[in-house]
Formats: structure tokens, C-alpha cells, sequence
């Protein structure tokens, strides 16, 4: 079984419980690092200027107390394999489903790699509920 490193662990730490408990159910099946929660003004700025997001402090999921975003990579981490972060991202929708539907989590969550405009296969976050 797949665990934690002490640096995914930090990150992930910074995210909201419902992150945290689908990430904590799936590293037991799938191994992945966890890259960023949540980020302080400093960090979102330079994600923004690296064009590693489209927003800027204090617009993104990420920059929430706790972190309403995660980035998270199939280990070791290959950015040229696509089809890993959609099984992996996959396996997470399915986790997440399951735990919602047995009361462990009500969030529901989207997907940076579904996006049209800019894909950011390592993102989820939870959605904004209308």
C-alpha cells in the first residue's frame, strides 16, 4: 500500500476535511503525490505569472482557509502521461461518489482536466454550490 511523503502530507493537511478524506481513501489504491493546497498570496502570484493558473491572490480555490483546491500527480510523476492523471482523476470521481453516497463527505468536485479553455490535469476542487 501506497503512503504519503511527509511533503504530500504537509500539503495536503492545508485542504478542506472533504479533499483530505477522498486523497486519505485513495493513496490506499493508487499512489500520487500531493503538489499544493492551500497558497498564500506569494505562491498564487507567482502560480499566476508562471502560467501555472489563470488567477490571481485571492481568486483561486487554493488561497481559502482551508484550501478548497488540491493539485495532486500520479507517482512518479511523468507531466507526458495524460492518460495516468485521467485514471487517477477518475478513481478519485469514483472514490468520491461512493463516499458521499455513504455520508463520509458531502462535497462534489471539478476537475481542471475537464476545462475548455485552460486544462490543468493535477487540479481538483470543490465545487461551488448555485
Amino acid at each position: 500500500m501506497s503512503a504519503f511523503s511527509k511533503k504530500s502530507e504537509a500539503c495536503l493537511n492545508t485542504c478542506h476535511p472533504d479533499l483530505q478524506a477522498v486523497c486519505r481513501e485513495l493513496i490506499k489504491q493508487y499512489d500520487f503525490a500531493v503538489l499544493c493546497g492551500h497558497r498564500d498570496k506569494a505562491e498564487q502570484n507567482a502560480a499566476f505569472d508562471a502560467g501555472n493558473s489563470r488567477l490571481i491572490y485571492p481568486q483561486s480555490k487554493h488561497n481559502a482557509k482551508p484550501s478548497l483546491a488540491v493539485d495532486i500527480a500520479p507517482y512518479p510523476i511523468d507531466w507526458g502521461n495524460l492518460y495516468r492523471f485521467r485514471e487517477m482523476l477518475h478513481r478519485f470521481d469514483a472514490l468520491a461518489r461512493m463516499m458521499r453516497e455513504r455520508g463520509e463527505i458531502e462535497s462534489e468536485f471539478e476537475y481542471g482536466a475537464d476545462w475548455e479553455s485552460f486544462k490543468d490535469y493535477p487540479h481538483v476542487e470543490i465545487k461551488t454550490k448555485e
